[in-house]
């Protein structure tokens, strides 16, 4: 398994909610001379080129094949997660800062290693990790008490983020064309476990590991994000000139130590070199560290705004009111539609269930938030603060709409696979059904898409074992991510006036979201779009019956002012909103075997980042529940029967109801159906009039436009690029290929052609017929101790003359009677004529079996199999002639 030294997750709703800006010391130090430093906030790339075979390692195999699996991306390639290399790096800037700082066990260069690669507090019990952190360095250099220990200090992000190491776009572009190539990227390895005691092989440990091949160059990227916050989240506040110096000479010491990575590798597997094509001439770093002196990392300032009196804040911090664009909101909503497409898996929301983390199928309103209000700035934070701004869940796009939870009325029909009825409208007392989950859109006929969920499993390695180990908070860990190549669809929604124009357009660009974003997880590519809100729907006002769909999770307040799953609640919330006489909402029940309502209940479990603590765990109601009202005359209303203002529908509808809405919590949706006094239809489709369907086509869609879910612990697998049926866009001309690049390609291809030598020679071998096209007709009269003299033959192919001279007196009628003329004439074909192997392989083709493949060299495909021939010519005949040889000999046996 591949050592992913990362420390193991934090509570799972960690990171997940808004993040409120730390106070960092801002006393800066005066400024050192010394080489120019790397930039911050820029995406800046490393390269690790490969000396040896390598192993990434997911800790699964396949039963029956091979035991240990590695780790493949998107494209079905190996790669190395971004766990594994910051890691190794990590540990190699330690011994970068241990060598520096002498003797000392508190000396800078080792605060400013957990600055860069953050805290680990899981290891607080290791002395070997408590040692030197940023603010105990900090805080002894500023005369103050030391920090409390790391398991009761917040915890402090990384400063640097380090992303996966994948082969480069060229290299990925020209194995997705060519899948015979492709193949070639990985080999199996065989191997068995030594008994210490004999020496000997152990019995019944043979096993396969499947290896990368050596010469691989991978590529991937780092950023300086800038100071560390507690809490998890980087802080906006850049580093100076001084940080940045420091964290540079760092990154670049460590670079040149690391010197293996992956599963195995202190067993000759991944030798490697890190690179650091930012940096051309390192020869200055290493004067400047010789002589620099650095000063302490930035310290982080994690108190809880609790502890601070109020006067020294006022001192301090003043708190200036931001204010309002306009004295008062102006009636209406302004809302921007977000298109989201992640690039890399994204682990949001969820559960955390002992080791295993387990991530939504979309992202919540409360992940999107953080990078809502820092792109909206003090406008949208003031609007957030006064219930004017609301962030929804962003969910899978189904037939060009935002999708929404599958009404929980709805059911699959355990005994007709594909068949999915509302029990809204449809009786089911005679059928069995289960609950179906996914997103819908509101139109008929029915449209549902189940998002992809990936599984990663990753582990910390301990220091003192250099294994997996639970003794210091370490072991295996899996996260369950959202992998959907679907766009993911949210609405950022204001009152109308509040932010300034085009404040839709900041939102585009870049984001990243959700944990462990610093490294595998979170990227996305977000587009904004200004959408016109919904009109209100002036025939609501006739309605008799409503159909209340919640679309979100829902948090209602009890008389204790507790969160609730009580359906009253709901009830009397809407009366409230609607503004409805208290008695004209009257819950319908069921009848006729049709199910009017279905709740659930969920619990919302938060984190205060600011606080560094755990929130209330929050009971509601789950998305998906539906349930319906008859609006009836009750008490008061003189007999005659309320109406709905399509007005405040909209407002409730848009606004949402119930606590939290700003983080997208409370979204409803109403639609009127006709009841037992008649009424009208309006609203969603897939309530009012959908009861019955079937769905084979939408899974069939579903199939194809979806990821397949990846087993065990490799990362979500897509259907591969330049398929059936799909375009690869990336560009593939030679020309951005470097030579490392070319020569690892050239080199995959003639492996490549070495496995489908071997592969063909063994159809040939187990053939009756193979057999006598290589060696001709008669060949069972020869003896086997004639035949085992080729054996001597075939080392000197290279020489043709003298390979004709041996194959002449080997088979000398005069001196072998034995020998067949058949026989000799096809063996000395077979050793002296550079064509001949070839046919008997059954290979004959123009161009090999690349002859139908796109590669970057395809105008070229027949020189490139030409030049393979002349060059694997000796190979496949020794190969050839070495399995004919073993099969023919174990014929006669069997005989």
């Amino acid at each position: 398994m591949t050592a992913h030294e990362t420390t193991p997750p934090a509570p799972a709703a960690a990171q997940e909610q808004p993040a409120v800006s730390s106070s960092i010391s801002t006393q800066p130090p005066p400024q050192m001379s010394g080489p120019a430093p790397l930039p911050t906030g820029t995406p800046l790339s490393y390269r690790l080129v490969f000396t040896s075979d390598w192993h990434p390692g997911t800790g699964t195999g396949r039963p029956g094949d091979v035991d240990h699996l590695v780790n493949r991306d998107a494209d079905d390639l190996p790669y190395l997660p971004a766990k594994t290399v910051t890691g190794v790096w990590r540990d190699a800037c330690e011994i970068v800062a241990r060598a520096l700082d002498g003797s000392s066990d508190t000396g800078p260069w080792q605060g400013w290693v957990r600055f860069a690669f953050g805290s680990q507090p899981a290891l607080s019990g290791s002395p070997t990790t408590t040692r030197g952190t940023g603010r105990d360095a900090a805080g002894a250099a500023g005369g103050k008490a030391p920090s409390p220990p790391a398991s009761t200090a917040p915890p402090v992000a990384a400063a640097v983020s380090i992303r996966a190491a994948r082969y480069c776009d060229g290299v990925r572009a020209v194995l997705a064309r060519d899948s015979f190539v492709r193949e070639a990227v990985t080999f199996v390895k065989p191997g068995v476990r030594v008994d210490p005691h004999t020496g000997r092989a152990t019995p019944g440990m043979l096993r396969f590991s499947e290896q990368a091949r050596v010469g691989s160059v991978l590529h991937g990227t780092f950023e300086i994000t800038g100071a560390a916050s507690p809490g998890g989240l980087a802080s906006a506040a850049p580093l100076d000139e001084n940080a940045r110096r420091c964290v540079t000479a760092l990154l670049l010491a460590g670079s040149r130590l690391v010197e293996q990575i992956g599963g195995k590798r202190r067993r000759g597997n991944g030798r490697c070199t890190l690179e650091l094509p930012s940096i051309i001439d390192p020869t200055p770093w290493w004067d400047w560290l010789e002589t620099a002196s650095p000063p302490p990392p930035p310290a982080v300032d994690a108190a809880p705004p609790a502890v601070t009196s109020a006067v020294t804040s006022a001192v301090t911090s003043p708190v200036t009111p931001t204010p309002w664009p306009h004295a008062t909101p102006v009636p209406g909503w302004e809302i921007a539609r977000l298109s989201i497409t992640l690039d890399d898996p994204l682990v949001a929301g969820g559960r955390q269930l002992g080791n295993q983390v387990m991530g939504r199928d979309h992202i919540p309103g409360s992940t999107l938030l953080p990078g809502v209000l820092r792109r909206l700035g003090p406008a949208g934070q003031a609007a957030l603060l006064a219930g004017h701004l609301v962030v929804t869940d962003a969910t899978v796009d189904v037939a060009g709409e935002r999708g929404l939870p599958v009404p929980r009325t709805f059911g699959a029909v355990k005994t007709e696979p594909g068949r999915i009825i509302n029990r809204a409208n449809t009786d089911a007392r005679t059928l069995e059904t289960r609950k179906i989950d996914g997103y819908v859109a509101t139109t008929r006929p029915l449209r549902r898409v189940r998002p992809t969920l990936s599984v990663h499993t990753h582990n910390s390695v301990s220091d003192t074992m250099q294994r997996p180990t639970t003794d210091e908070g370490g072991g295996v860990y899996t996260y369950r991510a959202l992998a959907t190549k679907r766009p993911l669809v949210a609405e950022i929604r204001v009152r109308a006036g509040l932010l300034p124009a085009g404040w839709a357009e900041d939102l585009s660009g870049s984001w990243v979201l959700g944990r462990s974003r610093k490294d595998d997880y979170g990227r996305a590519t977000v587009s904004a779009t200004p959408v016109s809100p919904p009109a209100p729907r002036a025939r609501l006002v006739d309605a008799r019956r409503i159909v209340v769909w919640l679309v979100s999770d829902m948090i209602l307040l009890d008389e204790r002012l507790r969160a609730s799953s009580d359906p009253a609640l709901l009830r009397e919330a809407l009366t409230r909103e609607l503004r409805l006489p208290a008695t004209a909402l009257k819950q319908v029940g069921s009848a006729d075997g049709r199910r009017s309502h279905t709740f659930a209940v969920t619990r919302t479990e938060s984190w205060h980042t600011r606080w560094c603590r755990p929130r209330p765990t929050l009971l509601g109601l789950a998305a998906g529940s539906i349930v319906s009202y008859d609006l009836t005359a009750g008490d008061g209303s003189g007999g005659t029967t309320p109406r709905l203002d399509p007005t405040l529908v909209a407002e409730l509808e848009t606004g949402g109801l119930g606590e939290r809405r700003g983080e997208g919590l409370g979204q409803l949706c109403i639609a009127a159906v006709p009841g037992p006094s008649g009424g009208v239809e309006d609203g969603p489709e897939v309530i009012t009039r959908f009861a019955d369907t079937q769905e084979p086509a939408e899974k069939a869609l579903a199939a194809r436009t979806e990821p397949r879910a990846a087993a065990g612990a490799a990362p979500s697998t897509t259907i591969p690029i330049g398929g059936a049926g799909t375009a690869d866009t990336r560009a593939t001309n030679t020309d951005i290929l470097s030579a490392d690049d070319i020569a690892l390609i050239a080199a995959l291809r003639t492996e490549a052609w070495r496995a489908e030598i071997a592969r063909r020679a063994v159809t040939v071998a187990t053939d009756p017929d193979g057999l006598r096209r290589v060696f001709g007709d008669g060949v069972d009269k020869v003896p086997p101790s004639q035949l085992a003299q080729l054996r001597d033959i075939l080392p000197r192919l290279a020489d043709r003359a003298a390979t004709e001279s041996l194959v002449d007196k080997l088979v000398d009628p005069s001196r072998r009677r034995s020998w067949p003329d058949g026989v000799g004439r096809q063996l000395k074909a077979l050793l002296t004529r550079p064509g001949q192997v070839w046919e008997a392989l059954g290979w004959v083709g123009p161009a090999g079996p690349t002859a139908g493949g796109q590669t970057h060299e395809a105008p070229h495909a027949a020189t490139i199999a030409a030049n393979l021939r002349t060059e694997l010519w000796q190979e496949a005949v020794q190969t050839l002639v070495l399995t004919c040889l073993t099969a023919h000999r174990r014929n006669r046996e069997a005989q």
